[in-house]
């Protein structure tokens, strides 16, 4: 039997975690550091109504600080999905075994 640090389906599983966590964690500081700067006032930087910059309806601190790089995390998503995240074999499916056995230990029928 494969030693867990042979097995594939672990050493995929644990890379795609990696990336997909590294990813949250550049999505979130993108996505808080530009609504920050973009959009909160701050001392010496009082905000007016010519700050909300309207493109489309939308205030511009929300286009470029949520919009933008949620949509770029959407393209990025699809991107790693299709191209980069393997599709492991699992095995066979045990399930109509297991609950067999289930049922045997709790003393109905099988």
């Amino acid at each position: 039997m494969a030693s867990q640090r042979d097995d594939p389906v672990l050493s995929h599983s644990r890379r795609e975690a990696v990336v997909i966590g590294l990813t949250w964690l550049v999505a979130t500081v993108v996505t808080c550091g530009l609504s920050y700067v973009l959009g909160y006032q701050r001392p010496g930087r009082p905000l007016g109504p010519e700050d909300v910059r309207p493109v489309w309806g939308i205030p511009f601190w929300f286009l470029v600080g949520v919009l933008v790089p949620w949509a770029t995390c959407l393209v990025w998503t699809w991107y790693f999905v299709l191209r980069h995240m393997a599709e492991d074999d699992l095995g066979s499916d045990h399930a109509a075994e297991l609950e067999g056995d289930i049922r045997r230990e709790a003393g109905g029928d099988a």
